[in-house]
């Protein structure tokens, strides 16, 4: 509720709502239904047009701009079926944990897990896994982790600034509570002074290896994904972008073998509210840019 106040109280959610092409062009439509509805009633009789007012353009406008607003508020979230397939995107603002669904976890190359020493944030998704899911127990997740890391290749690093152990962009592995899996995947890396970074090519390459490794080592289960790389991972894509890249790595993983029929992008609130991320566009700039 919070989010549909303030996106209505924005410029941008008004110029997309009212002032956009298509916005226009729909209010014209219904001002133009409007008037044959009126000569219509008019050919039968019905409202002759010796008892219009002159001021009835005026009331079919303001019903026409009233209808569009109405029509364009503010959503939260939005479920696209791809062609083709039985597989369908959701772009959903809300907290990614929330639900049952399994969940990618954006993490670094060392698979650091420490909070206490400032290296995780305790308000990132790993962080967040951490606490809702393991009461900070990482030894826990440190444990799980390193089953799956156990034959991944990798290599020593001497000046990381916690973990020495570094593995490819990519690697994926597994860590499990509460009937749920969460992939973490190596997509950021951490210098020295312990600040991440990722850069699109790294994310494009991350995602490819998730959907290869969910499709081998997953079932068919739905999928949650935040996204990648707009916050800590610092790639300056814009988000809608980000959500089309997402969405069509997903479309590209399931060409050959569906793992997962439903995919749910997440956006943070607080994202939301801060960049005016309007669903509404991101929805037609998902279906004209996404190819099967």
């Amino acid at each position: 509720m919070r989010y549909f106040f303030k996106s209505v109280a924005t410029f941008s959610f008004w110029k997309y709502a009212l002032f956009s092409g298509e916005a226009i062009a729909k209010i014209f439509a219904i001002v133009g239904m409007q008037y044959a509805l009126m000569d219509m009633a008019d050919f039968f009789s019905i409202y002759t047009k010796d008892k219009y007012s002159k001021f009835a353009v005026i009331v079919m406008l303001v019903i026409a701009v009233i209808w569009v607003a109405v029509r364009r508020r503010p959503i939260t979230r939005f479920s696209y079926k791809v062609p083709g397939k039985d597989v369908s995107i959701e772009v959903k603002i809300g907290d990614l944990l929330d639900g049952n669904n399994d969940v990618v976890v954006s993490t670094n190359t060392t698979f650091d897990t420490d909070m206490a020493g400032g290296l995780i944030d305790t308000d990132s998704v790993q962080g967040q896994v951490a606490t809702r899911f393991f009461n900070a127990n990482t030894v826990e997740i440190d444990r799980q982790l390193a089953l799956d890391l156990a034959s991944a290749q990798s290599t020593h690093r001497a000046d990381a600034p916690g973990k020495q152990t570094e593995y490819p962009i990519g690697t994926v592995a597994r860590v499990k509570s509460h009937n749920r899996t969460f992939y973490y995947v190596a997509m950021a890396r951490l210098n020295a002074q312990g600040t991440a970074s990722s850069t699109p090519r790294e994310i494009e390459d991350a995602l490819e290896a998730t959907w290869s490794f969910v499709q081998s080592h997953g079932s068919v289960r739905d999928l949650s994904i935040p996204l990648l790389g707009t916050g800590r991972g610092r790639t300056g894509i814009q988000r809608k972008k980000m959500v089309e890249r997402i969405a069509q790595s997903f479309v590209d993983g399931s060409t050959g073998q569906i793992f997962s029929n439903r995919l749910c992008i997440f956006i943070r609130p607080q994202d939301a509210e801060s960049f005016a991320v309007n669903l509404y566009q991101i929805r037609d700039y998902l279906i004209q840019s996404l190819h099967t």
